[in-house]
């Protein structure tokens, strides 16, 4: 795809998600691209957390803050996450009736992930220009990607209901939560809490 195509792809995401993602299958991308635009959606969106966290460092004691203002670390955390938000979109979208497949989950979730790295580097240059304005652009980047996802889960599974497909999103981010703090809590990487 040259920079035209994929301005245009990004046009079409934002008005017709699943004629997006009908776009994206028919480039028939082998899966080790697929694996590659999630890699750079990861690296790009760290290489901006990391410039944030220069700009404007963490509070000292913020165990979470500290956490992830090591690259390397915040890099294997992101990529862990998305991988497990494709896998989940495919299980769970399975396991009520729909027909998508993991790799079209990774080129859904990957593209997804490239368009907000465009909406976070939009936000540090606001929180540069105009700080106030950021949050709002944080607010702004939390609903294209719960509408992006809605709409894309329903594309890949052939579902035709959006609320149930957001009511299945909200639960399966439940459990995700749960099981995610679960590992961190195994790990010792979750910050103590005083009483």
């Amino acid at each position: 795809m040259i920079p035209a195509q994929i301005g245009d792809l990004v046009v079409l995401t934002l008005r017709d998600p699943a004629a997006a993602l009908r776009v994206l299958q028919g480039e028939r991308l082998p899966m080790s691209v697929r694996w590659m635009m999630l890699g750079l959606a990861v690296t790009l969106s760290t290489l901006l957390s990391t410039l944030s966290l220069l700009l404007f460092p963490v509070a000292p004691g913020d165990a979470m803050g500290e956490l992830f203002s090591v690259p390397l670390t915040l890099a294997w955390v992101q990529f862990g996450t998305i991988a497990l938000a494709a896998l989940c979109m495919t299980v769970v979208g399975r396991l009520f009736g729909g027909r998508g497949n993991f790799p079209d989950a990774l080129l859904a979730i990957g593209w997804i992930e490239l368009i907000l790295v465009g909406l976070q580097a939009m936000q540090l240059v606001l929180m540069l220009l105009m700080p106030a304005s950021a949050n709002l652009m944080f607010l702004i980047a939390c609903a294209l990607f719960l509408y992006l996802v809605v709409a894309m889960t329903k594309a890949l599974h052939g579902f035709t209901s959006t609320p149930k497909v957001v009511v299945g999103f909200v639960g399966s981010l439940f459990v995700l939560g749960f099981v995610l703090s679960l590992i961190a809590a195994a790990l010792g990487i979750l910050p103590e809490v005083s009483p």
